[in-house]
């Protein structure tokens, strides 16, 4: 006899699962930012954005080349790659771990490291079981086990959310605190996902395997990831080191509240670029379509963030983060470039062009550098806004060139 849970199509399992990871770093970093304050949220954002550097490269020689090659791969050899890849893992949290004793040998005397080998001691922790956590999750949805990445998520995220509370509750929430909680919530679903996955014994066979499979496939990759997440964080890295980090704890809280409709987004790309791809001769019109149904879908929510800016602000963040509401406009401009810009990329994806999706980053990330210290200097936080605006239009400026070349200029079907 079936368990409901059973008859839960798998699609159903991997969205619940992205709904539980995102709205748990939503709400995590909704209750940070009120209990560590507008300047130590800023210095807990400069670490995360470090995390995210991090799992965009071990991402790109880890789980995305694992989502392409398992399918391919006969049953025993299934367990092999996959013990291979997780060995490999183990490796990094191993290299991650070893900077610990590390910050305890250097002696730099005063300042902000000395004083704050504790706290960095417990980000390294945190950022090894992240990273262990997330790559296991993905082979789990590549395995379509998804009820499994959702349960190992749920899991660590209900427990991190109620200690969290717990510690405010208590008013003993700090940054190091809040890293330890982070951190050692993750050690119970990452050995529970290991059970789970059955993997054969790790040994170095297994990971000279795995090596062997994905060594030709990873350089194109690093470089992608590399240069997406220069394009997507550099005026915000950037924010951090020329304006501090109250303005960065300002730019990410408000980036994270935006992130809801990132959901959105990938919901989207998910569905259509299959269905784009097998529309050989209509595409013009489907991308029409898309357009109409990105903007109907977003604009409501930009409108609803705009209107209420400073509201939102405080209410996520404290009084102190009020004077920061115009942050909330210029992102609703960013995000509606996106809507407007997504049947652009999912053109450019469903026709294959990977090289000028490619391209189109490096354009971006030379913007940034060139533009970033004047835009800085000039305008400040006003000036990170311009950045992210002006990133969006070179990209979809590049795309919409790539298709007018390529004979599919999509924007002729509009008028």
């Amino acid at each position: 006899m079936k368990t409901p849970f059973k008859a839960v199509p798998e699609k159903y399992w991997v969205v619940a699962d992205q709904v539980v990871v995102s709205a748990s770093a939503f709400g995590t970093n909704l209750l940070l930012a009120r209990a560590l304050g507008l300047t130590e949220y800023g210095k807990f954002s400069v670490i995360t954005m470090v995390q995210l550097f991090l799992l965009s490269v071990t991402m790109a020689f880890s789980s995305q080349i694992y989502q392409v090659i398992y399918p391919a791969l006969s049953v025993s050899k299934r367990q092999k790659f996959t013990s291979g890849m997780l060995g490999q893992q183990l490796i990094v949290a191993s290299v991650l771990l070893a900077l610990i004793p590390l910050l305890y040998a250097i002696n730099i005397g005063t300042g902000w490291f000395s004083n704050n080998k504790v706290l960095l001691s417990m980000a390294i922790v945190a950022t090894c079981f992240y990273l262990l956590q997330d790559f296991l999750r993905r082979v789990f949805i590549a395995q379509t086990k998804g009820k499994s990445a959702f349960i190992i998520d749920l899991f660590t995220n209900f427990l991190q959310v109620v200690l969290l509370l717990a510690f405010w509750r208590l008013h003993n929430l700090t940054q190091v605190t809040a890293w330890f909680i982070i951190g050692f919530t993750f050690i119970p679903s990452v050995i529970t996902a290991i059970i789970l996955l059955h993997p054969v014994p790790l040994c170095t066979t297994s990971i000279r395997y795995a090596w062997g499979l994905q060594k030709n496939k990873i350089g194109w990759l690093m470089g992608s990831a590399v240069l997406q997440w220069g394009s997507g964080y550099f005026f915000v890295i950037a924010a951090g080191w020329f304006l501090g980090v109250a303005a960065l704890g300002a730019l990410r809280l408000a980036q994270y509240m935006f992130g809801l409709l990132n959901l959105l987004f990938q919901a989207i790309e998910n569905y259509v670029v299959p269905k784009a791809a097998a529309f050989i001769g209509e595409q013009r019109a489907y991308w029409f379509v898309l357009l109409k149904k990105c903007i109907c879908l977003i604009v409501p929510f930009l409108l609803l963030f705009s209107v209420f800016a400073k509201q939102i602000m405080q209410f996520a963040g404290g009084l102190a983060y009020g004077r920061y509401s115009f942050v909330i406009y210029g992102l609703s401009m960013v995000y509606l470039l996106m809507a407007i810009g997504y049947p652009v990329r999912i053109a450019i994806r469903s026709l294959h062009l990977n090289k000028q999706y490619f391209f189109a980053y490096i354009f971006s990330v030379v913007l940034n550098l060139c533009m970033a210290p004047w835009l800085l200097k000039h305008w400040e936080l006003y000036g990170v806004m311009a950045g992210l605006i002006l990133n969006q239009l070179v990209i979809i400026g590049y795309w919409l060139i790539v298709l007018k070349r390529k004979n599919q200029f999509l924007w002729k079907s509009f008028i």
